[in-house]
C-alpha cells in the first residue's frame, strides 16, 4: 500500500529571532567563579588558535568595597565586524572541532552578564580603532536586539576589557582566595605554557595534582587510548591513577579529576559514576580510601568532550564517558583498596617513594569484563608481633633489645593457639 503523500502550502516566513530571555537563563547557570572562567577560556581560545606566538596576560581586579569587576587580555582584541558575537546568542568565531575549551558560545563576554546588571566591554584588535559595548539592565529588558556600539580613545593593542558593575551577588575578600586558588588549578597547564594570569596584582603560579608515590609493588599505573566520538574525530585519552603523596585530610583532596583540552572541569570526583558507593568497586568514600586519585586526560574537539555547558562538571550519561567508564572505575576501585589496606602504615609503604616510573594498563571497552594485570594487594590482617612493632617503632630504635620483648609476647600467642598437651609449661 502506497503512503500518503504530505501536501505542504507556504504560508511566509517564522522570525526565528531569540528573546531577550536567553541571557536571563544563563544568570541560573552561572556564577561568580564560572562566569569569570568564561571570560578566560575565550582569551585563552583565541591565544591557542593563534599559536601562542606571544605570552598571554590576563589580568583580574576584584574591588570587594565597590563591588566592581573587571578583566583584561591581551589575546588578540575584537575586529569592528565582530562586535556582534559579544551579544549574540551562541555566535561565535570558535571552530568546535579545534581543541579549545569555550566552545558553547555562551562565552565571548555574555556570560559577565550572569555576574552583572551593567557591563561595559571595551576591545581594539591589533592597531585598530578601539570599540566600547555597554550591557544594561534596559537593553536587556527590552525586545531590541539593537545595541549601540562606539569609538573611544584607544586602548592598549590586541586588548579587551570588561568591567561588571551592579552585581547580582556580592563577594568577600574571602572570595577573592577562592577564586586564586581555583584559577591556579583550572589552568595549570596554560599557565605552563605562558598564559600569565594575575587576580589583585598577584600572578598565580600552577598547581598539578600528579605527585603520585612509587612503592616498588604498588606503582601507580596510566592507559593510554583514542576513542572515535562519531561525527566529531578521534580523542586522545590518557587515564592514570595511583597512590598520593599530597593527601589532605581537610580538603579530601582524592577522587577523579577530569581534564578537557588542559583545562580541569572537576576536581575530587566521588560518585557512583566512577565505582564509589559500589560494593566491590571504590566503595563508600572515606578517610582510608584518600590516597587513591585518578586523572583523566582528555584531548580533542571541544563538542566531543564530556562537560556541562558551564564547564564546571561531567555528564555521564555521554558517549565519550560511557567508553572510558570501565577503565576508570576499574584503576579507582583497586587503588583504593590499596589505601585501605595500606592504612596502618602510610608512611613507610607510600610516602616514603618519590621517584619510579608509571606501570601501562590496557583500557577496557564497554560491557568488556575488567582484564587489568595488576599487582596483588597486601593482606589485610598483621599478625600481633607485626602490630606492637609498628606501634613501637620509636622504642625500638632507640633500645633495639625491646624488640625481643615483643616478639616473645607475639610468640606466646603463637604457642597458645596450638593444640600442646603441655603449652602451659611452655609460657
Amino acid at each position: 500500500m502506497a503512503s500518503a503523500v504530505t501536501i505542504k502550502t507556504e504560508i511566509g516566513p517564522i522570525d526565528g529571532t531569540p528573546e531577550k530571555r536567553v541571557f536571563w537563563s544563563l544568570i541560573a547557570d552561572y556564577g561568580l567563579r564560572t562566569g569569570l572562567c568564561e571570560l578566560i577560556d575565550n582569551a585563552i581560545d583565541l591565544w591557542m588558535l593563534n599559536g601562542r606566538k606571544k605570552p598571554l596576560n590576563v589580568t583580574i581586579e576584584l574591588d570587594s568595597q565597590r563591588q566592581i569587576i573587571s578583566i583584561e587580555d591581551d589575546a588578540g582584541g575584537v575586529t569592528a565586524n565582530e562586535l556582534r558575537l559579544l551579544i549574540a546568542p551562541g555566535g561565535s568565531r570558535s571552530v568546535p572541532n579545534a581543541p579549545i575549551i569555550g566552545v558553547f558560545g555562551v562565552g565571548s563576554k555574555r556570560a559577565s552578564v550572569a555576574i552583572g546588571e551593567h557591563v561595559e566591554i571595551k576591545t581594539r584588535h591589533k592597531s585598530a580603532a578601539t570599540y566600547q559595548l555597554d550591557i544594561t539592565r534596559e537593553w536587556l529588558e527590552t525586545p531590541d536586539w539593537t545595541l549601540p556600539s562606539y569609538q573611544i580613545a584607544d586602548i592598549a593593542q590586541r586588548t579587551t576589557r570588561v568591567e561588571i558593575s551592579k552585581l547580582r551577588r556580592p563577594f568577600i575578600v574571602a572570595d577573592i582566595d577562592q577564586l586564586k586558588l581555583h584559577f591556579a588549578e583550572t589552568y595549570s597547564w596554560f599557565i605552563k605554557q605562558g598564559c600569565s594570569i594575575k587576580v589583585n596584582n598577584t600572578k598565580l603560579a600552577p598547581i598539578q595534582f600528579d605527585d603520585f608515590a612509587f612503592p616498588p609493588k604498588f606503582l601507580p599505573q596510566t592507559s593510554s587510548f583514542k576513542v572515535s566520538v562519531q561525527g566529531m574525530g578521534d580523542v586522545d585519552v590518557k587515564i592514570t591513577a595511583g597512590l598520593i603523596r599530597d593527601r589532605d585530610p581537610e580538603a579530601e583532596n582524592y577522587g577523579v579529576y577530569f581534564y578537557c583540552n588542559h583545562r580541569l572541569v572537576v576536581k575530587e570526583f566521588r560518585t557512583r559514576d566512577v565505582g564509589y558507593f559500589v560494593t566491590r568497586e571504590a566503595g563508600v568514600p572515606h578517610p582510608d580510601a584518600s590516597l587513591a586519585r585518578v586523572i583523566v586526560e582528555l584531548d580533542g574537539a571541544a563538542r566531543a568532550m564530556p562537560w556541562n555547558s558551564s564547564k564546571s562538571g561531567i555528564d555521564p550519561d555521554h558517549t565519550l564517558f560511557h567508553h572510558i567508564r570501565q577503565t576508570i572505575i576499574q584503576l579507582n576501585s583497586h587503588f583504593s583498596s590499596l589505601s585501605r589496606r595500606l592504612k596502618n602504615d602510610w608512611d613507610s609503604h607510600v610516602f616514603n617513594y618519590t621517584d619510579g616510573a608509571f606501570e601501562k594498563a590496557a583500557p577496557i571497552a564497554p560491557g568488556e569484563i575488567p582484564r587489568f594485570v595488576l599487582p596483588p594487594l597486601p593482606r589485610v590482617h598483621k599478625t600481633r608481633a607485626e602490630h606492637l612493632t609498628n606501634r613501637n617503632k620509636s622504642v625500638i630504635k632507640l633500645q633495639p633489645w625491646t624488640l625481643g620483648l615483643l616478639e616473645s609476647i607475639a610468640a606466646v600467642d603463637v604457642v597458645l593457639k596450638q593444640r600442646f598437651d603441655t603449652k602451659n609449661r611452655m609460657h
